[in-house]
């Protein structure tokens, strides 16, 4: 399947290629130049061939890394 994410603002923030039998994917939450995505609401477009299409709103919340623990 193809998965892709977008901010709120319509911007594009990843596109996955999904081509194994797995029925979850495990996003890292980092965006496509590989840095941490923000907090916020995305929209997640799920596209898989043969089954159909899905739009999931989703809402994360990142952490303050902590640089005292290190």
């Amino acid at each position: 399947c193809k998965i892709t994410i977008f901010d709120m603002s319509g911007n594009l923030i990843r596109t996955i290629n999904k081509a194994d039998d797995a029925t979850y994917y495990q996003w890292d939450l980092k965006n496509g130049s590989n840095v941490p995505i923000s907090s916020g609401l995305y929209l997640i477009h799920v596209k898989a061939p043969g089954l159909g299409e899905k739009i999931v709103r989703w809402y994360g919340i990142m952490h303050a890394v902590d640089l005292d623990t290190y």
